[in-house]
């Protein structure tokens, strides 16, 4: 009998979050879960944007200031625009979250 297994792996682990039935239902909860994780990292992005402006604003009134070199992206956009495609055989978010599938077979005894 064939099974899905869906998991996430990153740079240091990997852990599977669901076996499913068919294909189909792995590839729809491999998609929740991508779903979820960029919604994270917006979210983290968010928070981050908010604490950097912080940090400058604090270090301008104390008469310090950074630059920034231009056109350096953000990690959280980039991780986003890894996996913001449907293309899943393709995703390359290392060293982040990448959810994948995998078929195998279970033998019945």
């Amino acid at each position: 009998m064939k099974v899905w297994m869906v998991s996430v792996s990153d740079c240091e682990s990997s852990h599977t979050i669901c076996i499913c039935a068919t294909k189909e239902i792995a590839l729809r909860e491999m998609f929740k879960k991508r779903d979820a994780l960029i919604l994270v990292w917006k979210a983290a992005k968010i928070l981050q944007d908010a604490s950097e402006k912080r940090f400058l604003e604090e270090q301008a009134k104390a008469g310090v200031h950074y630059g920034f070199c231009s056109g350096e992206e953000n990690m959280y956009d980039r991780m986003v625009r890894n996996l913001s495609n449907d293309d899943y055989e393709h995703w390359e978010n290392y060293p982040q979250e990448v959810p994948w599938i995998h078929e195998t077979e279970i033998i019945d005894e």
